[in-house]
């Protein structure tokens, strides 16, 4: 029986650490809370690839992995602790302990099923019952099909009937291609000598579009040609109106005609215009600074015979008023006269500054210009109308071969499927000897997959059937439900024998639980089981029968714990007072499980 149940990251729970006890436990909580992932991880948990839950998808949101431990005892005394975690990218790992010894995974495998007596396939579909009560409304309980698929018969008949299936299309197979009509072609030696014809044609189209091409290229260069010629001419039509126009404003500026064989001895004559006019400005600034330090001079004179006690600037010596009088004025004038002298300078050194300007902006115009290059290579150029008429022939003439080589190479095309079919139909001799081959292949193994499944059925399924129909008997022989001898379950009423699909939903997943936990004592040692909400759906009378059987499974033993998963917590709680061996385990919320006796 299961000890101990430790989820980390599963599904809806974060962490939680939940003990168990003998007997049936009814985990009682709202949907969407945490049932199912209760029993899944218990299945995962204890078998692993053999429970049919896919452990990736039941990583919690959010995280990148997720573990499972259970603690579990089995009979004989063997208790067993097993760690399994799962990542979203990676393997699966696993490590198993028996009575406190590790154990690699095939041993654990083997002290399992010793155990268990029964292999782990098995054992994990029997323990474990998904679907909640609604599952009795669908397929029609059946014993043999119950064991079957227990047992992994099933799947022996399935591939059996599949091997059928793919005789019967063989078969099928075979037939239509016997009755294909077989139509050879009238006179293959003509299609062949009319393709022998066309690939020659095809091979002449295309080594004259070869050459067409070539003379494309070649004309498509000559364009070329033509539009750089054109281009430079045009280049070298700007250049020389520049040139003109910057001619002309130099002249303007200088008021005199200019040499213009080049521009370079057009540059030297202007720098040496620039230099004489940079040595006026410089004669001309000199000149404003002596007129200025004369003024400066006056300035000072002046203002020294002014002074109180005035005397000569020159010899120092004392002046008369009258003397005093006269130098002043004759400084005054002086001061005059200079200031006069360099205005006029001035006014001509910025003329001379405003000529040197435009005359080296004119200049570096000038040395900027830069003459187009001129093609020497080509000096017979073609026109445009030539270049343009002769690329338009050669253009028309490639179009014109590559249509004809298109119609030559699809007729060849069709011809060769031609002779490819006729070669088709010896194709289709091979694959008739084929399908006799596939379709004895098939019918040999379908023979093999149902006598091994027949064996089985007669040596194990038959007698654990014969056992369980007379459990059932003794169970309900007073409630009317019988096995047929076909493995369906009837009920007796009135002398009137009623099919499945007339019981009630309660009493369909009444028969099915009870089935699975005849079928699970009987044929094998297992300890614990658990379903998942068997009560929801039902009506109320049927949904409490059902509950009570539950509740009392356990007390034969076998198995000595269940764990039943429920929203109906007033039911649960009624047979967890009334029965000894019922408990309840509440679940609050995601990931809080409390339990109460």
């Amino acid at each position: 029986m299961i000890k101990r149940l430790r989820l980390r990251n599963w599904r809806s729970y974060d962490d939680l650490d939940l003990e168990l006890d003998p007997g049936t436990s009814f985990v009682v909580a709202p949907n969407g809370v945490g049932k199912t992932s209760l029993v899944l991880g218990l299945a995962w948990g204890v078998f692993g690839q053999h429970s049919a839950v896919e452990p990736r998808s039941c990583i919690r949101a959010g995280a990148e992995d997720a573990d499972v431990q259970v603690e579990f005892e089995l009979p004989v005394g063997r208790h067993f602790k097993v760690s399994r975690t799962v990542r979203r990218r990676g393997a699966h790992t696993a490590t198993y302990e028996m009575n406190g010894a590790r154990l690699t995974e095939s041993s654990a495998i083997i002290e399992m099923e010793r155990a268990l007596k029964v292999e782990l396939p098995v054992a994990g579909r029997l323990s474990m019952m998904l679907g909640g009560g609604h599952i009795a409304a669908h397929d029609t309980l059946n014993l043999e099909n119950h064991l079957h698929h227990a047992f992994g018969i099933a799947h022996l008949l399935d591939a059996a009937r599949f091997a059928q299936s793919v005789a019967r299309e063989a078969e099928k197979a075979r037939a239509a291609l016997r009755t294909t009509t077989r139509q050879r072609m009238a006179d293959r030696a003509t299609l062949e000598n009319e393709i022998i014809g066309l690939e020659a044609k095809s091979a002449d189209l295309m080594e004259r579009n070869v050459e067409l091409e070539h003379l494309r290229n070649a004309a498509s260069a000559q364009r070329s040609l033509v539009e750089r010629h054109l281009a430079l001419t045009s280049q070298m039509e700007r250049y020389e109106q520049q040139r003109s126009h910057l001619l002309s404003t130099i002249e303007d500026l200088l008021a005199r005609s200019v040499v213009s064989e080049s521009n370079e001895t057009l540059s030297a004559e202007l720098h040496a215009e620039l230099n004489e006019c940079e040595a006026d400005i410089s004669v001309l600034t000199e000149g404003v600074v002596s007129a200025r330090s004369v003024i400066t001079a006056a300035d000072q004179a002046v203002k020294l015979l002014e002074e109180d006690h005035a005397v000569c600037p020159t010899c120092l010596r004392s002046l008369p008023h009258q003397q005093r009088e006269q130098a002043v004025s004759r400084h005054r004038a002086q001061r005059t006269e200079a200031q006069s002298e360099a205005q006029r300078i001035e006014v001509a050194r910025r003329e001379k500054q405003t000529y040197a300007g435009d005359l080296s902006r004119l200049l570096a115009q000038l040395e900027a210009m830069t003459p187009p290059r001129v093609d020497t290579e080509h000096d017979n150029v073609p026109s445009r109308t030539v270049v343009d008429a002769m690329y338009d022939e050669v253009i028309t003439a490639l179009d014109e071969n590559n249509r004809e080589l298109g119609a030559v190479q699809s007729r060849l095309n069709s011809l060769r499927a031609q002779i490819a079919s006729d070669d088709q139909l010896q194709q289709e001799e091979n694959e008739v000897h084929l399908a006799y081959r596939r379709e004895a292949a098939a019918l040999a193994g379908a023979r093999a997959l149902r006598q091994a499944a027949d064996h089985m059925i007669e040596s194990r399924i038959a007698p654990m059937a014969h056992e369980v129909r007379g459990r059932w008997k003794h169970l309900f022989a007073n409630n009317g439900l019988t096995f047929r001898p076909d493995g369906s379950i009837t009920r007796l009423r009135g002398g009137e024998e009623l099919a499945w699909d007339t019981l009630s939903g309660g009493e369909r997943t009444w028969a099915r639980i009870v089935t699975h936990l005849i079928v699970m004592s009987v044929t094998t040692s297992l300890p614990f089981a658990w379903f998942d909400e068997p009560l929801e759906h039902l009506d109320p009378q049927l949904r409490h029968a059902v509950a009570a059987t539950l509740a009392t499974a356990t007390r034969g033993g076998s198995p000595r714990q269940l764990l039943v998963t429920t929203y109906e917590h007033a039911i649960a709680q009624q047979l967890a007072n009334e029965t000894e061996d019922a408990s309840i385990i509440a679940i609050r919320e995601a990931g809080d499980a409390v339990g109460l006796h």
